[in-house]
């Protein structure tokens, strides 16, 4: 996993040296993973970078002339000529193309100020040794996570948790409000962590810390409300003109360079349009997919991959044994933020590393989570508030526990304060953005669900290959989250924009409806077809093939191959004296689990599991 990491201790306290290599340590899961580390123990700083070798690979960090400054960066820049060339008229001189040098020069020419400027997705790391100032900043999606606490006069980084918790905190407190809402929505929101005095870094932001002082100010130069005004007419033909465009103009700039590129393709819209619009601009592709082995994502990825001629790599998920396997592997790397039911493709990376340097990752595909007209017309707070709750909890992943199921998922010591916790703190949250439009907030939060939820596909991946996000282009997103959300509603704009790049795409269905995506009476014609096959099948014999939706069926494993492994977790004595959950709620959930008799049981059961193993492995520790 690339990311930066490091102590600034105003009191100079000795130790912290020590503790960086440890911090390293506990961050590197691979052979490949490389440190890079610098110690002040006269100013109190001790600064360091993780990376796996794809991106900015030189050693770091790199020092102004006069040794006044020094600077870090994982990730990268894109389109910086003309930043360059600005800096060049200036007198700045240069001595290679790297990203680190030209952030450098920045710094000296504009100050901070400078990264709302550059494009990327990255994080910055400037010891301002004159002022003596740490300046940390990410890019406006904050795609590298970094967590942080400030307390005791000191202030600590990371890229994971969990060096934190060894080394800053010194009571392991839980976050309840993130516990709550962790069952409801399984997701945080915000910028919290399942620990107190722990914190995300926030997306488009500037950290700058004073280190005498001990001083830490916080400021953003990017939101939402930063959009660019479009034409109110703008016609959806138009829309999907500039969006073919922009899109194109993005995936044509992340496929340059000497990495190995390629991307993971299943039978979804987001997968097909990139590796389609890659073909335009780079060839051979390697393309990757698993699952199971008669799931429409295999089906129809092979599909989407005869159609474009890549250099196709198919895995199977031939049964669930394999998250027995990589279940520790997945909770360090994620360390609950993702559920383990989302660790599919974690068994493969070892192969994929060999294949691919980078992947463009279909993150952010589906611009807007909820095609819910209910929420963007919501008349008032409280009925954008009720609809938005009901999406989070059983709209956005598996269906989360009900208001029900809450009342007696805690203990009695914790009951009373748990109840409504997640309502509190969803009502919290929305009260910062009160002064936007309904639209704009649920385009936030719909980002916000990909941030705090979705993202953490990249981050285990990232321990064995690098992530470029082709919705995730500066001009893409700006424009794409300014027409109106109804071309979005039903993937409607991905549609057109996969009819326009190659009609040969568009006949191969779509995993979710399982059918093609052209128009009229080929639609209308292909939807006949399909419910004249499930009827026959249905009442007449399985005469016609049927694919399974799921490409991992963790459910179903969670009954069979994962049961005892299940059971162990739920079950276990840990779990039912933690003091956190109703042991009698415990045993009623796994038997309904295992019943079989209900079915999207398992969005209630992984987050309990998902939370009892991150105490065991980084609070019980």
């Amino acid at each position: 996993m690339s990311g930066v990491f490091g102590i600034v201790d105003s009191k100079y306290r000795d130790g912290s040296k020590e503790i960086l290599s440890k911090m390293a340590s506990a961050m590197t899961y691979r052979e490949w993973f490389n440190s890079d580390m610098y110690a002040d123990p006269e100013s109190g700083v001790y600064l360091g970078r993780l990376n796996i070798g794809v991106f900015n690979g030189e050693n770091q960090p790199l020092w102004s002339e006069n040794k006044d400054l020094l600077v870090f960066l994982t990730g990268e820049l894109y389109e910086t000529e003309k930043l360059r060339s600005d800096l060049i008229l200036k007198g700045y001189e240069f001595r290679d193309e790297s990203d680190l040098e030209l952030v450098l020069h920045l710094y000296q020419d504009r100050g901070k100020e400078f990264v709302a400027e550059v494009e990327g997705v990255f994080l910055i790391l400037i010891w301002d040794i004159e002022n003596h100032e740490l300046i940390i900043a990410n890019d406006r999606y904050g795609l590298y996570p970094l967590y942080y606490s400030h307390q005791n006069n000191r202030l600590i980084f990371s890229p994971e948790v969990k060096p934190l918790l060894n080394f800053a905190i010194a009571q392991k407190k839980i976050n309840y409000v993130a516990l709550a809402e962790y069952m409801r929505f399984q997701f945080l929101l915000g910028d919290k962590t399942f620990f107190e005095d722990i914190e995300l870094f926030p997306n488009a932001t500037v950290l700058t810390y004073n280190v005498p002082r001990d001083k830490l100010s916080i400021s953003s130069y990017w939101d939402f409300t930063k959009f660019p005004s479009l034409p109110p007419n703008i016609s959806f033909e138009d829309s999907v003109e500039e969006a073919s465009f922009l899109l194109d103009s993005g995936i044509k700039k992340l496929t340059s360079g000497n990495q190995k590129i390629g991307a993971y393709l299943s039978g979804g819209l987001d997968s097909r349009v990139i590796i389609g619009m890659m073909s335009q601009h780079l060839n051979p592709i390697t393309t990757i997919s698993y699952g199971i082995r008669d799931c429409r994502d295999v089906i129809y990825s092979r599909k989407v991959s005869d159609e474009l001629n890549t250099n196709h790599y198919y895995y199977e998920l031939s049964d669930g044994k394999w998250v027995i396997d990589y279940v520790d592997l997945h909770l360090d790397l994620t360390e609950g933020f993702h559920s383990w039911i989302h660790s599919q493709g974690i068994s493969i990376l070892d192969q994929v590393r060999g294949l691919v340097d980078v992947n463009l990752t279909g993150l952010h595909g589906a611009e807007i989570n909820w095609d819910d007209e209910i929420l963007y017309s919501a008349k008032d707070d409280i009925a954008f508030f009720s609809r938005l709750f009901y999406l989070l909890n059983q709209q956005t992943t598996w269906k989360s526990l009900d208001s029900t199921e809450e009342k007696f998922l805690y203990s009695p010591e914790l009951s009373n304060q748990m109840q409504n916790l997640a309502h509190e703190s969803l009502i919290s949250e929305l009260e910062k953005y009160k002064h936007w439009s309904n639209e704009l907030k649920a385009g936030y939060f719909s980002f916000s669900v990909d941030r705090r939820l979705y993202q953490y596909y990249t981050v285990f991946h990232r321990a064995f290959i690098e992530q470029r996000y082709p919705f995730y282009d500066y001009r893409y997103f700006e424009f794409i989250h300014s027409i109106p959300p109804s071309y979005l509603f039903d993937r409607k704009l991905r549609r057109a924009v996969i009819r326009k790049l190659n009609p040969n795409l568009a006949r191969i269905p779509y995993d979710k409806d399982n059918l093609p995506i052209t128009q009229g009476f080929s639609r209308y014609g292909s939807k006949l077809i399909e419910k004249s096959k499930t009827n026959i099948n249905r009442y007449v014999g399985k005469i016609f093939p049927e694919f399974t939706t799921l490409n991992a069926d963790y459910e179903t494993w969670l009954r069979n191959d994962l049961i005892q492994w299940g059971k162990d977790i739920i079950l276990g004595e840990e779990s039912l004296n933690r003091g956190i959950f109703n042991p009698d709620f415990l045993k009623s959930i796994w038997q309904r689990q295992i019943s079989g008799l209900e079915v999207n049981m398992i969005g209630k059961v992984a987050p309990i599991m998902t939370f009892e193993m991150l105490m065991r492995k980084f609070s019980d520790s």
